[in-house]
């Protein structure tokens, strides 16, 4: 760990006087601090944000988005920029369940983001009515986490307690990262406002050897999952301060220093959440276009079925019927097709074939039932069935004094 870096700056006391209270630094004052940054984020209508954390053991990046929980992310980026993260252990180290740092390692600061002895700390809760989008506790989501057994603000101020308006409270500085998905178990107390985005295996490998916490609250609350108790408690990380955390735990890493290195402005979450909105668009619609096109085509082609369908039950039903005689097939066909085809020019060579044998059959066999000659002119060789430009055609392939060709249009 290196030496050059400053500790962050200590608060005065609470029981020194008001004077000395005045030149406190921004970092030693929540509420001020919210005001701050939640004004400039209003003013730049700022979309998203992002850090980048330097631990003793490797360097990862978060980027936080304001439209998830935009009181979360605003005192985010205050405790960033105003250095609160320098030399602060990673106390909680969970494998396969979650990572947690954020208690300033001066305990006078500490105590400033304490709720249980600040009570104006703890981050504004979040309007449901403002919240644009909410997403869960996934692997790589980054939330606040919050004190377990403490009354929130909107219980203690004569409020509502059963309104569904505010939500997740009691959050100061203390981060939570998961390292699998944990919504089912956190989504009802942790609402996530960031992701990793790169160095995942550098959060993986922060030491984990002590496990859980050894306050029995947080002991218990992961005991199920197998994790031994052998971590500092909230009262040494509060009162002992990094040197004295890390005298007693010397494998624990820590944060060296956290900084913001991007910022975008104005957009949609859509574009926060990655660099090619535009190109996001463009497949969207591409994707919409192509199941139109899909769509449009399956009624065509069904419609076209069931047309030839109705030609095959017609011809069916013309070449039963009494009227066998050829010249009266021109103006029959004429309308069972006007009826069939609804203004559809259909493609029916695939069902020619079937159509031409059933004809032939069918006509022959009514012609042998009333004691005639099959009619030779008939034949699979010299009847045609189309529509659109092309016709059906009775030659002669045999009787060459027939030079007569019967052409029916449709």
């Amino acid at each position: 760990m290196s030496e050059g870096e400053d500790a962050p700056m200590r608060c005065a006391d609470e029981d020194t006087d008001e004077t000395k209270k005045d030149d406190d630094s921004l970092l030693c004052m929540p509420t001020e601090l919210d005001k701050k940054y939640a004004r400039e984020s209003t003013e730049k209508s700022l979309l998203r944000a992002d850090f980048e954390f330097t631990t003793t053991n490797g360097t990862f990046t978060v980027r936080a988005y304001r439209a998830l929980a935009p009181n979360a992310f605003d005192r985010f980026r205050g405790l960033v920029n105003e250095h609160f993260y320098r030399k602060t252990v990673v106390y909680r180290s969970l494998t396969g369940y979650g990572v947690q740092f954020g208690i300033a390692s001066e305990p006078s600061l500490a105590k400033r983001y304490d709720p249980n002895k600040n009570a104006t700390c703890v981050v504004g809760d979040e309007s449901e009515k403002t919240l644009e989008t909410t997403t869960s506790n996934k692997r790589g989501w980054v939330a606040f986490g919050t004190s377990l057994g403490h009354v929130s603000r909107s219980d203690s101020s004569g409020g509502d307690s059963d309104s569904n308006d505010k939500i997740y409270h009691d959050r100061t500085s203390e981060i939570f990262i998961n390292m699998r998905d944990n919504s089912k178990d956190l989504d009802a107390k942790c609402l996530p406002f960031a992701e990793v985005t790169d160095g995942m295996d550098v959060v993986e490998k922060l030491y984990s050897g002590y496990g859980e916490m050894s306050d029995e609250i947080m002991c218990n609350e992961t005991q199920s999952l197998g994790f031994k108790c052998d971590g500092p408690s909230r009262t040494e990380l509060f009162d002992s301060g990094y040197s004295g955390v890390l005298q007693k735990y010397p494998k624990l890493d820590a944060i060296l220093y956290a900084e913001e290195i991007a910022l975008q402005e104005k957009g949609s979450l859509i574009d926060a959440r990655g660099e090619g909105g535009g190109f996001f668009y463009f497949v969207l619609s591409c994707t919409i276009l192509g199941f139109l096109a899909c769509f449009f085509r399956m009624h065509v082609v069904n419609r076209r079925r069931k047309t030839v369908a109705r030609r095959a039950s017609k011809y069916t039903a013309y070449v039963a019927s009494e009227q066998d005689d050829l010249s009266q097939l021109h103006q029959t066909l004429r309308e069972q097709f006007a009826a069939a085809n609804e203004g559809v020019s259909v493609d029916i060579k695939v069902e020619s074939e079937k159509l031409k044998s059933r004809v032939i059959e069918q006509m022959n066999e009514r012609r042998q039932q009333r004691g005639s000659a099959a009619n030779p002119f008939i034949s699979s060789s010299s009847l045609e069935l189309e529509d659109g430009d092309q016709h059906l055609e009775q030659r002669s392939g045999d009787d060459t004094s027939n030079n007569d060709v019967n052409t029916i249009r449709f």
